[in-house]
């Protein structure tokens, strides 16, 4: 028999502490509670835009860090300096107590103009025919590695039959670059997706009730967000406009995380919007073509990060559907 003894907080509290914050309490077993925790909401916090925004914004603090290297779901590439182009990775630096830049494993190329390096990461090497036609390869320094020694890369190359040894390498970024400028990419799959569907609905499910919510309206999501069971429409997508209509596309907005829902536009489907940091807005579907118990519509929470307060939105505060 399941037992109901852990409150579920409607926003993981890796995301912030909030005075009277929302809670589900009798609505999620406690095996559900760690699954989500364990296989959801960890992503989320560890591994996502949003969750190395818990950084920059001193949510958590900078000893907190726990990086997952080349497995991460982001991928950072410096802009500047004398390693442009190189792929790294966060990690918290102990001898410095705070999170630094690090190289992954790669192996750069020097471009046939002499202007610095093209890196590739050892597993995603070009062949020798790639490489002879793109590069000048008897040149001085015209290989270096980044992130490991020669020697290991040296291993990579015989696999795809370069004979070729590296003329350098380098350990690690200098301290003096630790700050530099980088593009974070990343991927966006279904765990993240499903994290993000199980705030929605928890939301919609404390302001409608368990009654409300255990209607088979929602059994779709509902396994969607337990087990990834897909449908014939995306659960989850990714908007350009921020949740507030006087807040742009892009460029500063408020500080805070932004969860609403109401009808959609045509009245017939449920659906909710999450933005965490107030950066990327996320769409749920948590009922297609609802047809069920009538319910409160357009309910919508600001959590402002640095006071940590909770506001509720009025109709005037202009939701974007």
């Amino acid at each position: 028999m399941n037992s109901f003894t852990k409150a579920e907080h409607v926003l993981p509290q890796a995301f912030g502490k909030f005075r009277d914050n929302l809670t589900l309490h009798g609505v999620v077993c406690d095996t559900c509670n760690k699954y989500f925790g364990d296989n959801l909401e960890l992503h989320l916090s560890r591994d996502s835009f949003e969750g190395m925004a818990r950084f920059d914004y001193d949510v958590k603090k900078q000893h907190e860090f726990k990086s997952l290297g080349k497995q991460s779901r982001l991928s950072i590439k410096v802009n500047e300096g004398t390693f442009k182009g190189a792929y790294a990775y966060r990690e918290l630096s102990e001898q410095e107590g705070r999170i630094t830049v690090k190289p992954i494993p790669q192996v750069g190329f020097k471009k046939s103009d002499g202007m610095g390096y093209e890196y590739f990461s050892l597993d995603r090497i070009p062949d020798k025919d790639y490489l002879d036609r793109n590069f000048d390869l008897k040149k001085k320094k015209s290989i270096v590695t980044l992130g490991c020694s020669s020697e290991v890369a040296h291993e990579y190359f015989l696999k795809k039959g370069i004979s070729f040894q590296a003329d350098g390498d380098e350990d690690y970024l200098p301290e003096t670059q630790a700050n530099w400028e980088c593009e974070v990419t990343g991927r966006i799959d279904q765990t993240i997706f499903r994290a993000i569907a199980k705030i929605a609905f928890n939301y919609l499910s404390y302001w409608t009730g368990s009654e409300f919510v255990i209607q088979r309206a929602f059994d779709p999501i509902r396994q969607y967000i337990l087990r990834g069971e897909k449908a014939s429409y995306p659960f989850v997508v990714i908007l350009e406009n921020a949740i507030l209509s006087d807040e742009p596309v892009e460029g500063k907005r408020r500080l805070c995380h932004l969860i609403i829902f109401d009808k959609s536009k045509n009245g017939l489907s449920i659906v909710s919007k999450v933005s965490l940091f107030n950066l990327m807005t996320y769409s749920v579907f948590l009922a297609k073509d609802y047809q069920g118990i009538d319910f409160v519509v357009r309910k919508g929470q600001l959590f402002n990060v640095a006071n940590g307060d909770i506001l509720e939105l009025a109709p005037e505060d202009r939701f974007v559907y």
